[in-house]
């Protein structure tokens, strides 16, 4: 049976979970001990905890940056089916485990199997995400059916994240300082899918507009 489920009752649980995993990223951030404030330097004491805070600095724009998709997302349902609902509970999952995997990634910087782990969850959380719109489009949730393209433009989105953290897995093989790069490769790529969706929603936008005219 696939029941429906009120929209406001799970984004709000939804935004509580992001929320509870933003928050729980600092605590990696360990203030310095009294006795290696006093046996070392101001800088040798802030440059052990440069990993901790750019594992925490990329975890939190990437929290960040689901939670914004997900708004997208949900503005734009009737409602929530059972599929969609278990879908997001998953997706859920990935968002809570992601301060696990940056404390294991910060921990041990530059060995690979940590920087894999921590890469698998970015990759399986976009996957859920893109399997949730798909589901939503397979199951005609869509409040507007004219925001097809604008679920498009986020499964674009979410395979590119995809792709790119799987090649910095792979490229971590062989060279494992450039992997920790790669990441840095999906900026312009978003930034390139995003100009694409641009222009074909100004050419849909134009279309219609001729529609109406005639």
């Amino acid at each position: 049976m696939n029941l429906t489920y009120d929209k406001t009752r799970v984004n709000n649980f939804t935004d509580a979970v992001f929320a509870i995993a933003m928050t729980l990223l600092v605590l990696d951030l360990a203030v310095p001990s009294y006795q290696a404030i006093q046996a070392n330097t101001f800088t040798f004491n802030i440059s052990k905890l440069i990993p901790n805070f750019i594992g925490y600095s990329v975890s939190f724009l990437v929290i960040a940056v689901y939670w914004v998709s997900h708004m997208n997302i949900s503005k734009h349902i009737k409602h929530y089916n059972t599929s969609v609902l278990w879908i997001n509970i998953m997706l859920l999952f990935m968002v809570v485990l992601m301060p696990f995997t940056t404390a294991f990634y910060c921990k041990t910087f530059y060995m690979n199997e940590p920087f894999m782990v921590y890469s698998a969850n970015i990759i399986a959380l976009s996957l859920f995400k893109y399997l949730m719109v798909y589901r939503i489009q397979k199951d005609d949730l869509l409040n507007n059916q004219k925001e097809k393209i604008t679920l498009q433009w986020i499964k674009s989105r979410d395979l590119a994240a995809s792709f790119i953290w799987l090649l910095a897995i792979v490229v971590s093989l062989k060279f494992v300082v450039v992997s920790r790069f790669i990441p840095i490769l999906l900026l312009p790529l978003l930034k390139f899918i995003d100009i694409v969706y641009t222009r074909k929603r100004t050419r849909r936008g134009r279309k219609l507009s001729r529609k109406r005219i005639k």
